[in-house]
């Protein structure tokens, strides 16, 4: 996770940069004609009987003398920390005080790492004793935690980071490292422009360019930087939050025709050097790789709403294997482009017993999906829901991957059914939840089969009130999600009713 975060947070700053393994937990990292060494390690507790505030990473002295080694090679020695809970990296500062002989702890505590996930940042500067006058002062052996995302800013200013001083004015250089666009954001901004440019000339106020304003917030915030007033630039937040907003997102537009050769038009923007880079990334001769393009953005949105850091940040540069699945690298619904309308819904089908064999199939999570589509319990709840719809006189549709679509007053109405039981449950909420965010991304952003203003719906084949937590219904609701069952031929969710009527 530790490397797969470095090499992350490297490329969204548009670095250029190289990284290397050289031993188990050692990294050589080449930016910029600067040459770092890296020692990292998770950060753990002190052990049993000590300070449960304190928590530790530690130097062996067969490491110690490696690191001596790569100093004289003028390489620039990093001592770092990771700490899951939080996603913060903490350093630790390398100097004449490191013992050379001796195991030695280097230490920081849990209301640090708590500080550095809110603030971005904090900074620790432990208390020794001085044997000859008994009185404390400040041990040089400092400590600095902060968001792991913002990796790249503390490389940019290693050399002043144990500064007092400098670290007093690290929120502004927070704000202005988080102002420019990312390599996501490019992304998804270049993806609306290439499916724009086919068709029209986009306007500030196409619900698309707000579905990539909403994408941006949720990775930003996923990334751990809120609340956003911590970690972006006073004058975009004040009195209205500016942060990727639809001005900016249609300014992007306008980049990006700019750094069209094909076209005529648009205007540079303060960030031509990363417009052109992410653009030769997904281009063949000035012409943009439309599929590539197209298949990365759904991927990264796929990521985003996954709400997982792990999932986010992928594993490419040093875990990856070829054969191995794994939640970040599923397909997305391969036969996107084929498609098809939806088609009227059959009520009262009879139900017809089907064997799925998960080892035909090697998507693991397609495969309880499928199985749980061929669920008798499964298909009863979905026929008691179209008879609700049909009796208030609405449509009735489905499809190979929609459960069940609907139309209510304008809206779209998309239902994923899930049945669970108490072994099950949590796994069926969390495939409902990533089934609907992405059935509604390709079907009403990218085909444009069902409108934008659709409302989502996870169905299950019970009362879930005995089952449920209350950061999964959290959960729901940041999603935008609504979770319902069928009781008494009515539709209940676990606030009150749906009520449905045609007229």
């Amino acid at each position: 996770m530790i490397l797969d975060l470095i090499n992350y947070t490297l490329d969204q700053n548009h670095s250029n940069f190289s990284i290397e393994i050289v031993d188990t937990q050692l990294l050589r990292l080449n930016i910029k004609n600067k040459k770092f060494i890296i020692y990292f390690h998770d950060v753990t507790s002190s052990g049993t009987g000590r300070n449960l505030d304190e928590l530790r990473i530690q130097l062996s002295p067969a490491v110690k003398h490696k690191l001596i080694g790569f100093n004289a090679e003028d390489h620039k020695v990093i001592l770092l920390g990771y700490h899951k809970i939080t996603n913060t990296f903490t350093f630790w500062r390398y100097g004449y005080e490191i013992e050379t002989n001796t195991q030695q702890s280097l230490y920081t505590k849990r209301q640090i790492l708590g500080e550095a996930k809110l603030e971005g940042y904090a900074k620790y500067y432990s208390k020794k004793r001085n044997a000859f006058n008994n009185r404390d002062y400040d041990q040089k052996n400092s400590s600095v935690s902060i968001n792991a995302f913002l990796f790249p800013l503390i490389i940019k200013n290693y050399d002043k980071i144990f500064n007092r001083e400098f670290l007093d004015d690290f929120r502004k250089k927070i704000k202005r490292h988080n102002f420019p666009y990312s390599k996501d954001d490019l992304l998804l901004c270049l993806n609306l422009y290439n499916k724009d440019r086919k068709t029209k000339n986009i306007r500030k106020d196409d619900p698309k360019i707000k579905a990539i304003t909403e994408l941006c917030k949720l990775r930003f915030k996923l990334m751990g930087f809120s609340p956003i007033e911590n970690f972006f630039p006073d004058e975009y937040i004040k009195p209205v939050v500016k942060f990727r907003n639809g001005n900016g997102i249609y300014t992007k537009m306008q980049n990006f025709k700019y750094t069209d050769p094909n076209v005529e038009g648009g205007y540079p923007g303060g960030a031509k050097h990363a417009q052109e880079r992410i653009w030769r990334t997904y281009s063949d001769n000035d012409i943009l790789i439309g599929n590539k393009l197209s298949k990365d953005a759904i991927s990264l949105e796929k990521k985003i709403f996954s709400s997982n850091i792990e999932i986010l940040v992928g594993k490419k540069l040093f875990e990856e294997k070829k054969d191995q699945v794994t939640f970040s690298n599923i397909d997305i619904i391969s036969d996107i482009e084929n498609i098809s309308d939806l088609s009227n819904f059959v009520l009262d089908k009879p139900y017809e017993n089907r064997v799925i064999n998960p080892d035909n199939i090697p998507d693991p999570i397609e495969s309880l999906n499928l199985s749980d589509k061929s669920n008798e319990l499964h298909e009863k709840t979905l026929n008691e829901l179209a008879h609700i719809f049909n009796k208030n006189k609405l449509i009735i549709k489905k499809d190979q991957h929609i459960d069940f679509y609907s139309e209510f007053k304008g809206r779209g109405k998309l239902f994923e059914v899930k049945s669970f039981n108490k072994k099950n449950f949590n796994q069926q909420i969390r495939h409902g939840i990533i089934q609907l965010r992405e059935y509604y991304f390709i079907y009403a952003k990218y085909l444009e089969k069902i409108p934008l203003k659709t409302d989502l719906f996870l169905l299950l084949s019970g009362d879930p009130k005995d089952f449920i937590k209350n950061q999964q219904i959290e959960f729901l609701k940041d999603q935008m999600i609504t979770l319902c069952w069928i009781e008494n031929e009515k539709i209940i969710t676990l606030n009150k009713e749906i009520i449905l009527t045609s007229k």
